[in-house]
């Protein structure tokens, strides 16, 4: 899980029905908070003033989130990823369990596996707030690639099922 550790910035296109494509600046905190066995997690995504087209795949994230402009804050959660307690590796992948909170209303515990640079997480739990949206499901999947980090998040909500939601590259911020 080291090679998570770091602060990322970067950018992407968000879609669901009935929210048209558009780009999206991710700035994404991973720290292993003091020293605890688990992972610190803090996430922030704002749409981008830009259209989706402006955003090109092809080139670092640190590029792309360079080239665009902030908007509204669009979506923000933190939240605690650690390896299972105990647990033993499964094909040589770790087992992994966490959970988040957002302002939107919504509580999720998640498990899945990271299996070197790679991982992916499902929720195990959902738990919202009276006035929150209707939230069924997420899945996350996560990979470096070129020193880049791809994150595909889907979810299930608003009665839909389990589809692509945000696809996006972030990069690590070097220390100034």
């Amino acid at each position: 899980m080291a090679w998570l550790l770091d602060s990322w910035c970067g950018a992407g296109i968000l879609e669901y029905k009935g929210i048209e494509a558009a780009a999206y600046l991710h700035e994404l905190a991973i720290d292993n908070d003091n020293g605890g066995p688990y992972l610190r997690i803090r996430s922030d995504i704002w749409l981008a003033e830009e259209p989706a087209g402006a955003v090109d795949g092809e080139v670092a994230g640190v590029d792309s989130y360079n080239r665009l402009t902030k908007g509204d804050l669009w979506s923000s959660m933190t939240g605690y990823l650690r390896a299972t307690p105990g647990a033993q590796k499964r094909d040589g992948a770790t087992l992994l369990e966490g959970m988040t909170a957002s302002p939107a209303g919504h509580s999720m515990t998640w498990a899945g596996l990271i299996n070197g640079p790679q991982l992916q997480l499902v929720t195990d739990a959902i738990a919202a707030t009276p006035t929150a949206s209707t939230f069924d499901q997420a899945r996350l999947m996560g990979g470096l690639v070129e020193s880049d980090l791809f994150i595909a998040y889907d979810m299930a909500a608003f009665g839909e099922e389990l589809r692509s939601y945000v696809a996006g590259r972030l990069s690590r911020v070097e220390a100034e």
